[in-house]
């Protein structure tokens, strides 16, 4: 876990430069500490050794942080902020770049085919990134975005990961619909804030788990079929391309949609 005395200012700023989170950890343990052994920050970050010797050394590779030698003790210290800012602006340079080639690929008819995928896909994801890559592929919906919501997903996705989400949906003015049922709700109770969470062009319906037993979640847009889950053990996604199978998901949403109510019932069901 991440040092909470590190003024937060400056774990935002390591989220922001996508750092992982146990490479946060150990910039804010020396943040705050100035400077640590290798024992020392294993001792504080719960991270072994062995692997934290990796992860200093990537570190160091990157400027983040530097050797220091004191009375034959060798000890890590974070970099000079000024090695930050470099960071920072090396970033916003291959960003430049990367939307150049974007804008190059966009005007080249020939180059665009190319890119073409074939009328039908399946596409296996693994892991929290895989998840998170199938969360922001929503995002390229041309129409409305329908889909059955199993648990709050902050907790397993990272709140910073849904806020830059949130801020793209919004500038792209997605509009959705989805259908809810007592996972949902029950998950609500570890992550009350999800609560406040409104979006104006978002509608949400209750079902009855007797109707429907919702456990796992799925998202449907364009001609996707977006299937996953990260509960229990289990961390996977497949999202189907095909335009067949995302019209009958659209058709079979609309149907359990009638059967579903704006507001959920004060009292859950029991299993």
């Amino acid at each position: 876990m991440v040092d909470t005395t590190t003024h937060p200012s400056f774990i935002t700023l390591l989220k922001l430069l996508n750092l992982e989170d146990r490479k946060i950890d150990i910039l804010s343990q020396l943040y705050t500490r100035g400077t640590s052994t290798i024992l020392e920050l294993s001792r504080a970050t719960s991270i072994p050794r062995s692997t934290l010797y990796r992860i200093i050394e990537e570190l160091r590779d990157n400027q983040l942080v530097d050797e220091v030698v004191d009375e034959y003790v060798v000890k890590w210290q974070l970099a000079p902020f000024s090695r930050i800012r470099f960071l920072i602006d090396h970033q916003k340079h291959r960003m430049q770049e990367a939307e150049e080639l974007f804008q190059e690929i966009q005007r080249n008819p020939l180059l665009q085919s190319s890119l073409q995928q074939p009328e039908t896909q399946i596409i296996m994801y693994r892991g929290q990134n895989g998840i998170r890559q199938m969360i922001w592929n929503v995002l390229a919906a041309e129409e409305i975005i329908l889909g059955y919501t199993y648990r709050v997903m902050e907790p397993f996705i990272g709140e910073h990961f849904m806020h830059r989400w949130k801020e793209e949906r919004e500038r792209l003015k997605l509009h959705g619909r989805d259908i809810f049922s007592d996972d949902y709700v029950r998950s609500l109770k570890t992550y009350p804030q999800k609560k406040n969470d409104h979006w104006p062009q978002w509608e949400s319906r209750y079902i009855s788990p007797k109707k429907l037993n919702i456990n796992h979640q799925m998202d449907i847009y364009n001609d996707v079929v977006a299937i996953y889950n990260w509960h229990e053990g289990e961390v996977f996604g497949v999202e189907i391309h095909n335009n067949k199978v995302a019209t009958f998901q659209k058709q079979l949403f609309e149907l359990v949609w009638q059967h579903a109510q704006l507001h959920q019932p004060k009292k859950l069901h029991t299993a």
